[in-house]
């Protein structure tokens, strides 16, 4: 399955186009209005049209709301594509958002675009009863940068109260304190009608163009559990996690085991003295951690294999210590002009 699909027109996309436009046109004006009355987004021209060509934004969906968006072989996704002019991206299949089954996906265009086919995308997905929540309201969970959550949030909490009031949508932005080892990124549920939540995606999405760090922040390389069977050979996930990793996961009766490959460089320090360091990971967290041998590297690349196995939040802590051992040793590289013992 492609995680890209390129689009010709269709059927699905032109039927929903004239109310789609007319929800989107409703939705977007909520950055700026000029003295014609013609409503704007940060980098749009003052004719109305919006010209942020490079915006990106970001949703969870779960596995089979995916297979209701992507359509047979593609069919469904190739039609809005064509139909908006946006470009949709999903996550490999068992890819998914670190803490959750979901797949992420990633529109990018304009802002107009991306809100138009975000409209055909929900109104699919509730016609085929996915996308709602547990009281069958429709919703949307974004996935925002953490770095730019701020912008978001505004002082006090007065900016995202206001897209509340604005939308009439619910709105909540998960607890940073929750955020897993490794993820950069925050969730950002929008739930109510398809009106009301594209009215507050618009909100955000516009606050989001003005913010300069942003479209660096949400196209830096994610983290993405892969919910698989480990193999002898570390198979699965090919998507880096900042500061080399990789991790695989899967459940088996109450163990989850996590694959992370380490540059081979950094291992010994890792290990530490006598494996003292790998050791103590062992004792705080509670499992069991084992590493390739020398020679023994995740394919295509010169990174040991690092096996944690255990109760969840086991290897949760265990991953977070190691992460923070291969930062500290980042951090101390850069002054110093040796290896690490």
């Amino acid at each position: 399955e492609a995680a890209l699909m390129s689009a010709d027109g269709g059927p699905h996309a032109r039927e929903g186009a004239d109310g789609v436009r007319a929800a989107t046109t409703t939705a977007i004006g909520v950055a700026d209005v000029d003295e014609r009355g013609g409503a704007y987004a940060h980098g749009a021209s003052h004719d109305g049209s919006i010209d942020d060509e490079g915006f990106t934004l970001k949703f969870l969906i779960s596995p089979s709301a995916a297979g209701s968006v992507i359509g047979k072989g593609g069919a469904t996704i190739n039609e809005f594509q064509a139909q908006t002019g946006a470009r949709i991206q999903l996550s490999r299949n068992r890819e998914v958002f670190p803490g959750t089954n979901d797949r992420v996906v990633m529109l990018s265009g304009d802002l107009m675009s991306i809100l138009k086919v975000l409209h055909m995308i929900l109104s699919k997905l509730v016609a085929d009863g996915e996308g709602i929540d547990r009281m069958g309201q429709p919703q949307v969970v974004l996935v925002v940068p953490n770095g730019s959550c701020g912008c978001i949030i505004g002082k006090g909490g007065a900016k995202i109260r206001s897209f509340v009031e604005d939308s009439q949508a619910d709105i909540k932005l998960s607890n940073q304190d929750r955020m897993l080892p490794g993820c950069n990124d925050r969730t950002l549920t929008v739930t109510g009608s398809i009106d009301h939540v594209l009215r507050g995606v618009a909100l955000v999405a516009a606050t989001l163009c003005e913010d300069p760090s942003y479209n660096t922040l949400v196209l830096r390389p994610s983290t993405y559990s892969v919910h698989s069977p480990i193999s002898p050979h570390g198979g699965g996930s090919r998507r880096s996690i900042d500061g080399g990793a990789r991790r695989n996961s899967h459940n088996r009766s109450d163990e989850t085991s996590v694959l992370v490959t380490i540059p081979d460089s950094l291992i010994g320090a890792v290990l530490g003295r006598g494996g003292r360091t790998i050791a103590e990971i062992q004792v705080a967290s509670g499992c069991r951690i084992k590493v390739s041998d020398r020679d023994d590297f995740f394919e295509g690349t010169t990174n040991r294999k690092v096996v944690i196995t255990g109760a969840q939040e086991g290897v949760q802590m265990a991953n977070y210590l190691l992460t923070q051992k291969i930062s500290a040793i980042t951090l101390q590289s850069q002054g110093q002009q040796h290896g690490y013992q």
